[in-house]
């Protein structure tokens, strides 16, 4: 060890640059000289309504090195509504826990599917091996209930969230996420094998299953509003607050859910914090998940009041923006006209724009991309419901390639689709990103597989899991994965 640790720092860099902010964690506890000279890439604390997250955050917060680090905070805190536990002496786990414990081993085995036993399959099946006694993780789980309701309570949680906004001068971007658990045994601070009810905060629904309407904002009971209590304080703390966040994140990691829309549509609270923080000076990014419905829904395009296209023009100096739906695909009426929610006319700045499960035409899409400013440098589409008599991926390409001026011009923005392809899995998808821009702008084929088909070209794009970095492979057929290594054809473990 001392020998490594003599090695002339320029090359010890190079050595630490391939490693991850763990492994470089790892290999400064092995020799106090390493503690010195090995730095740590700081730059996201994560806050939540559990008090050892809430401990460590203060920490960090009152460290008088780390603190000056980090630039992001995400904040995981929601409030999933706890069923009541059913009433039993001897404190045995009810029959609702029981099945959602069962159904995540059985979520475990319906990804995992075909895959051969690559290495972060086998770490998740030695926690399923090693899980907790159902009464012994009923037990943990209704401690983590009480230690929250303590939390919720004393209103810890936002008073560390108000704390950090002043002791952390290098913030400037904060997420609220509903995702933070992940699916189960993902890398929390829980016990080894605790198996248990996986917490959304917001309403979310299953890939099959139906988005309910949301309710008005302005008639909607505190406990229906506590479904987005971390959302609240945070736009409530950053409205009222001097600091220097400019970025703003609410990511759902693909989870079909949002931000009740209402409540960025109706005259409340919540829409004055959101307007506020917009007009802020130089705030820059914007990532907006909309819950609207699911299938069959267009309510939502009838009741707008405008009310949120005017604070999204507040945001002048906006360079990404990043916007997603709760819409299920399938026919329904006419479509939300998407100039009627973004008034790209005030981003002359823009840089990036996505859209997810937007319900639109061709047309439209390509109506609103022409506004699009020359600043631009990317968009992203994903998940965009083009059948039933509005285009479909073949034609959006082509139509993209032949009526916008990008072609033509230096101002050549990268394109990428994320597209749901065969597997029908929340987080996973094809991402097709060189293929289009050597489609729009070279002499590539169109990666689409033609005018009826939603799904990519075999051989077009990868397929990723957002849950799953680990997940990664070609979009091939199921024979070509099994030839390469990554699937057993045919074989579920």
């Amino acid at each position: 060890m001392p020998g490594l640790a003599g090695v002339p720092l320029e090359i010890l860099s190079l050595i630490l640059s391939s490693l991850t902010n763990r492994d470089r964690k790892s290999l400064r506890l092995t020799y106090k000289v390493f503690r010195d000279i090995i730095p740590l890439c700081l730059s996201r604390v994560f806050l939540s309504a559990n008090p050892l997250d809430i401990g460590v955050f203060n920490a960090v917060a009152d460290h008088p090195k780390f603190r000056h680090q980090y630039a992001m905070i995400e904040n995981g805190i929601q409030t999933p509504t706890p069923r009541l536990p059913e009433i039993d002496p001897e404190n045995h786990p009810p029959s609702w826990f029981l099945k959602e414990c069962e159904d995540n081993i059985q979520f475990i085995t319906h990804r995992k599917f075909w895959d051969r036993d690559h290495p972060y399959h086998v770490a998740r099946q030695k926690q399923v091996d090693a899980q907790m006694p159902p009464e012994e993780s009923w037990e943990y789980y209704q401690k983590l209930l009480r230690q929250q309701n303590e939390v919720l309570a004393s209103r810890s949680d936002e008073k560390a969230f108000v704390y950090g906004i002043d002791r952390f001068p290098a913030l400037k971007r904060v997420v609220v996420t509903p995702a933070a658990h992940g699916w189960l045994f993902s890398p929390l601070s829980l016990p080894y094998g605790f198996n248990y009810p996986i917490p959304r905060g917001w309403p979310t629904v299953g890939l099959w299953e139906v988005t309910q309407y949301p309710l008005p904002w302005s008639e909607a009971p505190g406990e229906y509003k506590e479904q987005w209590h971390g959302t609240r304080i945070v736009l409530r703390i950053l409205a009222q607050s001097n600091h220097n966040v400019s970025e703003l994140s609410f990511d759902t990691v693909s989870l079909i859910t949002g931000i009740n829309f209402m409540m960025l549509e109706q005259p409340c609270e919540e829409y004055d914090h959101f307007t506020a923080i917009l007009k802020r000076p130089k705030f820059c990014h914007l990532d907006l998940p909309l819950h609207v419905g699911g299938t069959g829904t267009y309510r939502w395009a009838r009741e707008s009041s405008g009310n949120l296209r005017r604070a999204l023009g507040e945001a002048r100096d906006l360079q990404h923006v990043s916007f997603s739906t709760t819409l299920d695909p399938g026919p329904r009426g006419p479509p939300i006209l998407l100039t009627s929610v973004f008034p790209v006319e005030d981003w002359p700045a823009l840089r990036h724009f996505s859209l997810f499960r937007f319900d639109a035409s061709q047309t439209d899409l390509l109506g609103l991309l022409k506004l699009l400013p020359k600043t631009l440098q990317s968009v992203e589409l994903g998940l965009l419901d083009l059948e039933y008599d509005r285009g479909c991926w073949n034609d959006l390409l082509s139509a993209i390639r032949t009526e916008l001026p990008w072609s033509n011009d230096t101002h050549r923005p990268s394109v990428r689709i994320i597209m749901q392809g065969y597997e029908r899995m929340i987080g996973r998808g094809v991402w097709l990103e060189h293929e289009v821009d050597k489609f729009l702008y070279d002499s590539g084929e169109n990666p689409m597989q033609g005018r009826d088909s939603n799904n990519p070209q075999y051989g077009m794009g990868e397929v990723r899991d957002l849950f799953e970095p680990e997940f990664t492979r070609p979009n091939l057929s199921d024979r070509e994965l099994d030839e390469l290594g990554f699937i057993q054809w045919g074989r579920s473990q």
